[in-house]
């Protein structure tokens, strides 16, 4: 479990700053996990680095107990995320690609990756 914040304020306010820029909508700086007093300095830590840019901070617990954190440019952009990472039903290729969009790769670059992809189609239970 981390329990100490190790990200610099200038990791921090580059990924705010893409963001702002309209590099990408979202931006995940990082993945924690932790109670709820941790999840909120990590929240507050966001919001003051926030302070100088137009984004949203956030902290989103996912369905594994693990929270990712970051920015978004808009707030449909959290809520999508918060739907896709707290869902079980969603297809992994449809997650994959929800992600990418959000992080700003193209429709192209996310084409391209489909058909790059493995031909395989099952499981290996070990």
């Amino acid at each position: 479990m981390i329990t100490e914040l190790t990200w610099s304020d200038d990791y921090l306010s580059e990924h705010a700053y893409l963001v702002e820029r309209g590099v990408r909508p979202m931006s995940i700086v990082g993945h924690v996990e932790g109670g709820v007093e941790f999840l909120l300095r990590v929240a507050s830590r966001l919001e003051i680095i926030s302070v100088h840019n137009r984004v949203i901070p956030f902290v989103v617990k996912r369905s594994d107990g693990f929270a990712d954190c970051g920015f978004a440019s808009e707030q449909w952009v959290v809520d999508l995320y918060e739907w896709l990472v707290q869902s079980t039903d969603v297809p992994d290729v449809q997650e994959h690609r929800i992600r990418g969009l959000l992080l700003g790769y193209s429709a192209d670059a996310i084409r391209d990756h489909d058909a790059r992809g493995c031909g395989r189609r099952f499981t290996l239970s070990l």
